[in-house]
């Protein structure tokens, strides 16, 4: 674990990019965790591309996996380590990840799920999760500070090291209503060992957030944004219905996340929207000997 945390914070660290979007170009329209199952090699293939790419940290493609959408979740999860492991191979020194984002629930008093349920659906994913081998833990795409707290501290209740995101708004807040200083505060007393922000918006808004953020903590910082904003209702062929295009070119999103980087974000990669050709070009520009 040490050596993955000083990697964290000498940097950069390329993580992959969008599961869900690059799945619906291929025509693949299901929740993505269900595609583990059914379409084990558009998995692999496509961890495979971000590899190719030039990511050091592939995700595991677990997101949403929860038992109480699916009773098979477990076998989803195994499956999803099972592809990443397997194009893993070949790849010494690079990572998996396994991925936690929100529950989809609604905690009290907004909804009527309970603290104690949700901790324990994270719990049944990170036990999973572990036991079939990965190497850190992911939680991201957060919105509600306790689903978030929830979530990590399931996630640390493991040796693994941990990294954890929100959704921000321009204005730096999320759709709860937390903010990046609620964030900061919250993450570093539970001892995380990187923290940021993913999903939303482009690189273009996050630089702005980001040089916030890294005024704020010395932890090691992560910005996964999506290839800018998406533009409904078109598709670049007819395999492409409902996968929806995003208004930054591959060379805007990775000069933007240059400069990111240049602000002292250590650990980058990219969320809905964005391709290996996006790990690719960021790649190039902040690992230009790749």
């Amino acid at each position: 674990m040490a050596n993955i945390t000083q990697l964290f914070k000498k940097g950069p660290i390329i993580f992959d990019g969008a599961m869900g979007t690059e799945l619906q170009k291929r025509g693949l329209h299901q929740d993505p965790a269900i595609l583990n199952l059914s379409h084990p090699e558009s998995i692999i293939d496509l961890h495979c591309e971000y590899l190719k790419a030039g990511a050091d940290v592939l995700t595991a493609n677990t997101f949403g996996a929860y038992s109480y959408k699916y009773p098979n979740a477990k076998d989803m999860i195994k499956a999803a380590i099972s592809h990443g492991r397997k194009a893993l191979e070949g790849h010494p020194g690079k990572l998996l990840a396994l991925d936690l984002g929100p529950t989809g629930l609604l905690l009290e008093p907004y909804g009527d799920t309970t603290p104690e349920e949700c901790s324990a659906i994270f719990e049944e994913a990170v036990s999973t999760g572990i036991s079939y081998g990965v190497d850190l833990i992911l939680v991201e795409t957060m919105m509600d500070l306790t689903e978030l707290e929830l979530a990590v501290r399931a996630a640390k209740n493991t040796c693994l090291p941990v990294i954890a995101t929100m959704t921000f708004d321009k204005n730096g807040k999320t759709m709860m209503g937390a903010s990046i200083d609620d964030m900061v505060n919250l993450l570093a007393n539970l001892k995380v060992d990187a923290l940021g922000m993913n999903c939303g918006f482009g690189p273009d808004i996050y630089t702005k957030l980001a040089s916030e953020l890294i005024s704020k903590t010395s932890l090691p910082i992560i910005v996964q944004p999506n290839a800018g904003l998406p533009i409904p209702n078109e598709s670049t062929d007819k395999n492409s219905i409902g996968a929806p295009r995003y208004n930054l070119s591959v060379e805007e999103f990775s000069e933007a996340m240059a400069a990111m980087h240049t602000l002292g974000v250590t650990l980058l990669g990219g969320c809905c929207g964005t391709t290996p050709e996006h790990i690719l070009a960021l790649a190039n520009q902040v690992k230009p000997s790749y």
